[in-house]
């Protein structure tokens, strides 16, 4: 079995990485196109999206539970504003 210790640039790297991940095709498909093990690409693609240090790490984990609390924010209003609506059919004076 023969060992290929391709070294691809960065440039290639990254045009590989779009092509997965912005034009929504495979990995499979992508490395077989361009000649590439989908072992190395799965490897560049990784790297490109994960966060490259503490802080990148840390704010990712805010920006997700931010997203979260937004999320329950919007729910919470969306209840108060129809129990205003019902407390304000249950009020409303009978002729």
């Amino acid at each position: 079995m023969g060992n290929n210790n391709n070294s691809y640039d960065d440039e290639f790297k990254a045009s590989a990485v779009k092509m997965v991940l912005e034009k929504d095709r495979s990995i499979s498909t992508v490395a077989k196109d361009l000649g590439i093990s989908q072992p190395a690409l799965r490897r560049w693609v990784r790297a490109s999206t994960e966060p490259e240090d503490v802080t990148t790490k840390r704010l990712a984990e805010l920006e997700a539970e931010n997203k979260k609390l937004k999320k329950q924010l919007d729910n919470a209003n969306d209840t108060v504003e129809i129990l205003k609506k019902s407390v304000a059919i249950f009020v409303k004076p009978r002729n």
